[in-house]
């Protein structure tokens, strides 16, 4: 008997360090080692307040950068490509293992027929990889391929033969820190043409796949039982018939569970989003990305959906620091007078202003507003005759004169003369009668805007002002 029970607890004892040994080994044979969870993991506890789930649609559609400069709200995408509704549910888990958000944000994009385009085995372990421990297990078990099932669960099953690759003793594999940009993916505009997105409007019904009604139904009652507002979302994208067809059965769905729906192809004209310049037929570029986020941010403060937020001076900093990053990728190259304005209104950033009065000036009541909204005290249509010279930062005036300015300001030379502009080594030729420069104080970036009273070239938006097709 002795024996026996020696037996068994050498047994379990062998058992239980063969399985540690497992777990701790995977790390190190795993290749490609995707560190986003642990990235997401490191976030402070119970700090966000707004989960974003879903394919790269929402990874390169909502940026937390710009959720936070509009609401002062922390936010973070979770997102994996092609994420399937069962991975979005797991991700929701695995979310409110550390996290208790007030608001969760789900791209319905792989609840239509478009997500054919995405039905491959990786697409399951992109998502998997970045899970932990029952909810990793639970996530591979609803993969349907067998083999990579188990795989997925245990993945020294897969990597035992990386031996000649793996570091013992190297750097350690866990990442430090967080996303900086919050799980949001930056995509600089490429294409310069506007075209708005075709509408279509639902002609035939759709029979939505069960198994992701039933993932839905999870996500829905994993937010009820924990008192989170779920909103469900169609970031832009090209569409067809059908896909319209499914997008509006499951608006439809969602309204017979009272669950609240942002439908960004339908606010696309609203939001003056465009084919090229905001993104490309399936994924948001930057400055697209600012448009689907801004109108989420003040959707989320109108109707009020987060109450308990609490300041950390971490995050603040680490949000301060993507804001920064965003607004300079989202102001080098943007020739859309009307989208820089704006920006300027709501980011830090500076901005030197050259205006020839004249009787021909072109600017309007609504572009005055817009041109005050900076900062600038000048009216430039009650003093349309009238010269204006001004340096601005973070809408603060730093000079300004009806003469040109030659000053230097905390070690940066400015001269804003009538033939050009100097703003420390970096010099402006060749400016317009009215000449904005928009820049950080370091010159790390800027984008000078030149406007011809004669023809209203930019006080136009869409067609007038880009290469429409």
């Amino acid at each position: 008997m002795k024996n026996l029970i020696k037996i068994v607890f050498k047994s379990t004892l062998l058992l239980i360090v063969f399985c540690i040994g497992w777990v701790g080994l995977s790390g190190f044979f795993r290749t490609n080692i995707d560190q986003s969870g642990n990235q997401f993991r490191n976030l402070p506890k119970e700090s966000m307040d707004m989960i974003i789930l879903g394919s790269s649609h929402a990874q390169y559609s909502i940026n937390p950068a710009v959720i936070y400069n509009e609401t002062g709200l922390y936010s973070y995408v979770l997102g994996s490509g092609c994420q399937p509704m069962s991975m979005s549910t797991k991700f929701l888990e695995e979310a409110l293992k550390t996290q208790k958000p007030e608001v969760v944000v789900l791209d319905v994009f792989t609840m239509m027929p478009a997500q054919e385009i995405c039905y491959s085995d990786g697409m399951f372990y992109r998502a998997i990889q970045q899970m932990s421990g029952k909810t990793k297990i639970e996530a591979a078990d609803l993969v349907d391929n067998k083999d990579l099932k188990y795989d997925y669960m245990f993945d020294l099953r897969m990597t035992h033969s990386n031996w000649k690759n793996t570091k013992f003793f190297g750097p350690d594999k866990a990442v430090d820190g967080f996303s900086p940009t919050f799980g949001y993916i930056h995509k600089a505009p490429t294409d310069f043409t506007f075209s708005y997105l075709i509408p279509f409007e639902k002609q035939n019904k759709y029979e939505l796949k069960k198994k992701d009604i039933e993932m839905l139904d999870s996500i829905i009652n994993l937010c009820k039982k924990n008192n989170i507002e779920l909103i469900l979302i169609k970031t832009p994208i090209t569409m067809d018939q059908k896909n319209q067809d499914a997008l509006e059965a499951i608006w439809d769905y969602a309204d017979t569970k009272g669950i609240k729906h942002i439908d960004y192809l339908e606010l696309a004209e609203e939001l003056n989003f465009a084919l090229g310049v905001d993104g490309d037929t399936w994924h948001n570029n930057s400055w697209g990305a600012y448009k689907t986020s801004s109108y989420l941010a003040q959707y989320i403060k109108e109707n009020k959906l987060v109450n308990h937020h609490k300041t950390n001076i971490k995050l603040e900093e680490a949000y301060k620091k993507a804001e920064k990053e965003t607004i300079s990728i989202l102001s080098v190259n943007q020739i859309d007078i009307y989208q820089l304005l704006e920006y300027a209104s709501k980011y830090d950033m500076m901005v030197a202003v050259k205006y020839e009065g004249s009787r021909h000036s072109s600017i309007g009541k609504y572009e005055n507003e817009l041109l005050q909204g900076i900062g600038i005290s000048h009216d430039f249509i009650k003093n349309k005759n009238t010269d204006y010279y001004a340096i601005i930062n973070n809408k603060e005036i730093l000079i300004e004169s009806d003469e040109p300015i030659q000053k230097e300001l905390n070690g940066t030379k400015y001269q804003i003369l009538d033939n050009k502009i100097v703003i420390g080594n970096q010099e402006f030729d060749d400016c317009g009668e009215l000449e904005l420069i928009f820049f950080d104080e370091d010159m790390t970036w800027f984008q000078a805007i030149d406007i011809d009273y004669s023809s209203r070239f930019f006080w136009k938006n869409g067609c007038n002002g880009w290469n429409c097709k």
